[in-house]
């Protein structure tokens, strides 16, 4: 994506900590951006140069219309942050008293529809609307955890399927002038992280890390750009840990 670039930038999970940072800076650099999410702090104004819509992600219906009625026919889209998902802690099994009690299927359907349907339903509409007008770039957002992570089965196994979904739409839509990447993300400083992850468990991962720290916003922004920037870059999944995972 060039400074020339008129087109739309669209952030999904635009209401969380890492959506409405990235959704901002854009905003801030004059890119009109458009804002996706199933829920907004009604708090938080929003800012200028950015058009927000309440939606559910999980319905193509919704977001193509909402993409629809925000940009009309003929505006482009430049580029997508997928961004959205949901940090979720839950074991396979667990005792509750004297009972040996099961990972919930329910709460196995709310995570991996938030961390990997709502994403390729997002993907996917936004990808139909830039092969019209011209290409464009898609960043998904997987996460160290798709390696597996004890306590986290759900999130990892839509972590993991989020990295071949990339891989498969960079092979399938790079003819067609859209690139798609995914960031992998380690813990980055911020209020999900911090409500997701208990303080001294937290503690531990930040003296693992090679960095000695945990991520910062702009870790991530910086990530974001450079996949934008980069025209050659497509089908990569992208460590931002501070080395944690190496």
């Amino acid at each position: 994506m060039t400074a020339k670039d008129d087109r739309w930038v669209v952030v999904s999970g635009a209401g969380g900590a890492l959506g409405s940072a990235l959704a901002a800076h854009h905003a801030d650099r004059g890119r009109r951006v458009l804002a996706l999410d199933q829920r907004f702090d009604p708090a938080k104004a929003v800012p200028k140069g950015i058009t927000s819509r309440t939606v559910d992600l999980l319905l193509e219906a919704e977001v193509s219309r909402a993409i629809v009625e925000s940009l009309g026919a003929g505006e482009g889209i430049s580029l997508l942050i997928n961004a959205v998902g949901q940090i979720w802690n839950e074991p396979l099994l667990a005792f509750r008293g004297t009972k040996l009690a099961t990972h919930s299927l329910d709460t196995w359907r709310s995570v991996t529809d938030a961390n990997l349907t709502a994403p390729f339903v997002v993907a996917t509409q936004v990808a139909a609307r830039m092969v019209r007008h011209g290409g464009g770039c898609i960043i998904n957002f997987s996460s160290i955890a798709s390696g597996g992570n004890a306590g986290q089965a759900a999130y990892s196994a839509a972590k993991a399927g989020i990295e071949g979904l990339t891989r498969t739409m960079a092979i399938e839509w790079g003819p067609l002038k859209v690139r798609v990447n995914a960031l992998s993300l380690g813990f980055i400083d911020v209020t999900t992280t911090r409500d997701a992850v208990a303080k001294g468990r937290l503690q531990r991962y930040t003296e693992k890390t090679p960095l000695g720290r945990l991520g910062r916003l702009e870790d991530v922004i910086g990530a974001v750009e450079f996949l934008a920037s980069n025209d050659f870059v497509n089908g990569a999944i992208v460590k931002v840990d501070g080395g944690l995972r190496l």
